[in-house]
């Protein structure tokens, strides 16, 4: 049977997904670092990637030269090496408003031993549920 091109899209996308993907609770935070200076809350993680949504005044998204992670509760991951995936923006239910909402997709580069250790602890604390959705 040929496979069908929405087909391999798929298998394309779970051959990505090769660790579990958690929702995050709301008191989690990606910030990117100077010169984009943009705080957002985490929407999940893995260990290997995450999704946040962020503030855009003017609808444009930027590199920054660092990106840091923390909860309310004093976890924090400083300066992750990473790459975006993608970044669009969401939909907005006010089509009139000078600020929109984007979604960042990001996957890790190399994490040092401690980067894995306090991302473990990050989604143990704040990780509320496996999540299926293909985000990606």
């Amino acid at each position: 049977m040929m496979e069908t091109n929405m087909d391999a899209k798929e298998s394309i996308k779970q051959d990505r997904r090769k660790e579990k993907r958690y929702l995050m609770r709301g008191d989690t935070f990606a910030f990117l670092r100077p010169p984009v200076n943009k705080i957002g809350q985490l929407i999940d993680i893995s260990m290997t990637g995450l999704a946040f949504s962020y503030f855009s005044t003017n609808g444009a998204s930027y590199e920054s030269n660092g990106l840091d992670l923390l909860g309310d509760e004093g976890i924090y991951l400083e300066d992750i090496p990473y790459r975006t995936v993608s970044d669009f923006i969401l939909p907005n239910e006010q089509p009139f408003s000078q600020i929109t909402m984007r979604r960042r997709c990001i996957e890790f580069g190399e994490l040092t031993d401690e980067h894995i250790d306090n991302l473990r602890a990050l989604i143990v604390k704040y990780g509320l549920k496996e999540t299926k959705e293909l985000t990606n």
